[in-house]
């Protein structure tokens, strides 16, 4: 399928298919259940983990009695978005919504999830099936990247209070950093935001950039150039903008972290955990649910 194709069918969804179960005004009740789909990992268990906690605790935000949750990945892990569904009906549900687990823009939240509810849909046309967006560059995950950054510094400073930076002369590098795709250049644009939003949260004292793990631009190597080069960072503490743990962690982002410490001996480079299962992100996810359901 070339990318034009998929982002017709994708468009096709969005204004017919995608709403065409809320068009009567109707709110979500008996028969509602929720996909969460995410892309999903060859590697360890942390992927799978993560997923089946963010489950568990979207079915307890949502209520039992209100809505059945499920998980699905787009690849390696079953099941899929069409078995995910076929799960659902068999259980009673005709109204689904499907919660892209995605970060932004690109093939996945375009081309695979047109597949997936086209297929869903003509194994069981008597249902309605919609989905939310992405997250792209939203508030709530500017903060909880925030948070993150802070507890790191925190730690470097031998503190648990606020970020204290220094000295103005010397920013602190911020390089959020997420995971490498071949989308075209412009489904990075929500990673641009993001990065002006988290630089606007954090404040004087602080230059971010940001960069893909791998897969072309814009890279790490260019970020830390940016940082360290241009802006004259002292430190630099990458935050990876990624779900969980996995092989991009360590083989692409801790890699070229290293690779970056060899090139820029006088930084101090550190990297933070993953997003995991935040609170904040369970709130955000399931908002994101409520208002696509009741829309």
């Amino acid at each position: 399928m070339t990318s034009e194709t998929g982002n017709a069918r994708a468009a096709e969804m969005t204004s017919d298919t995608m709403t065409s179960g809320r068009r009567n005004g109707a709110s979500p009740g008996a028969g509602w259940g929720v996909v969460l789909l995410a892309h999903g990992s060859q590697r360890g268990n942390h992927t799978i983990d993560g997923l089946r906690d963010m489950v568990r605790r979207l079915q307890s935000h949502l209520g039992e009695d209100n809505a059945k949750v499920r998980m699905a990945c787009m690849e390696f892990i079953q099941p899929d978005l069409p078995k995910a569904v076929a799960g659902l009906v068999a259980d009673g549900c005709t109204d689904i919504t499907v919660m892209p687990f995605l970060l932004g823009q690109g093939t996945h939240s375009t081309e695979d999830l047109a597949e997936g509810m086209e297929r869903s849909l003509e194994a069981d046309p008597h249902i309605r099936i919609k989905a939310t967006a992405v997250f792209g560059a939203d508030p709530a995950l500017v903060e909880i990247v925030r948070q993150r950054v802070q507890a790191q510094v925190s730690q470097r400073n031998g503190s648990a209070g606020s970020i204290t930076t220094g000295t103005t002369d010397a920013p602190m590098g911020v390089m959020l950093v997420k995971a490498g795709t071949r989308s075209q250049a412009e489904d990075h644009l929500w990673l641009y935001e993001m990065g002006r939003m988290l630089e606007e949260q954090l404040g004087a004292g602080f230059a971010v950039a940001v960069a893909q793990s791998h897969f072309g631009p814009p890279t790490m190597e260019e970020a830390a150039a940016d940082l360290v080069e241009r802006q004259g960072a002292a430190s630099v503490t990458c935050v990876p903008y990624i779900f969980f743990p996995g092989l991009i962690l360590t083989r692409n982002i801790i890699g070229g972290v290293k690779t970056l410490e060899r090139k820029y001996p006088g930084v101090g480079f550190a990297v933070t955990p993953t997003l995991g299962v935040d609170d904040g992100l369970v709130e955000l996810t399931a908002q994101r649910i409520l208002d696509a359901a009741y829309d």
